[in-house]
């Protein structure tokens, strides 16, 4: 992993060990947390992160800091896409750690400096914008699953039936590809088909697997070379 803030460390004097300090800003009151981002780069990807302790005004600064950038970089590949909405839960309970926290104060006799810049909120920054692929990706992809599910068997006339591989094989396609015939009509048996039909193709659901499952409502493409 990646430290994605540079992290100055104030030193701990004999006596005051029992004092938790910002390593940001040596204030008080701090508490021990860890931000974290993600970074998908396709094929590769890298983990970043940020430890503590933070007082209120730096852990929430970083918060922001390491949420608005993974909010864009953290999206790009499978594996990234499934990992970063929880870097993003992750952040979000660390932010509600030091948000507790009091106003920092510095410690008697004991170096401190400026907190860090907090900035805009996340929803306020251009970054926000990141949000949109994942809600794009799952808007797409329901869509589809929905589109299938309600897809009728009248939708396939027009279409072209390829049997290359056997009947038990074919296949829709597009009847500008080389084909074996067009379907014409959809009826509940053989006998329901037009007379210009020359055969009728049950309807299949393959699965990932290549296992094929005839559909329960029965109905038969007629299909006319």
């Amino acid at each position: 992993m990646t430290d994605l803030i540079p992290q100055p460390v104030f030193p701990v004097y004999p006596g005051t060990s029992a004092i938790t300090t910002c390593r940001f800003c040596g204030c008080t009151p701090a508490v021990d947390a860890t931000f974290r981002g993600h970074r998908g780069l396709i094929i590769l990807m890298s983990f970043l992160k940020t430890e503590g302790p933070f007082c209120r005004e730096c852990g929430i600064a970083t918060f922001r800091t390491m949420t608005s950038r993974t909010l864009v970089q953290g999206w790009w590949g499978w594996a990234s896409f499934l990992i970063t909405p929880f870097i993003l839960l992750w952040n979000l309970f660390a932010r509600m750690k030091v948000a507790k926290l009091e106003a920092p104060r510095p410690v008697h006799d004991r170096p401190h400096g400026p907190q860090l810049d907090a900035g805009r909120p996340v929803y306020l920054r251009p970054t926000i914008v990141g949000l949109l692929v994942p809600i794009l990706v799952v808007g797409f992809v329901g869509s589809a699953i929905i589109a299938g599910i309600n897809a009728k068997p009248e939708d396939n006339i027009g279409r072209c039936v390829s049997v290359s591989g056997g009947v038990e094989s074919a296949e829709l396609v597009d009847c500008d590809e080389r084909n074996d015939g067009k379907v014409i009509g959809v009826a509940d048996t053989e006998a329901g088909c037009p007379e210009a039909a020359t055969h009728v193709l049950e309807r299949y659901s393959v699965s990932r697997s290549g296992t094929r499952t005839r559909l329960d409502d029965g109905k038969v493409l007629c299909v006319q070379e």
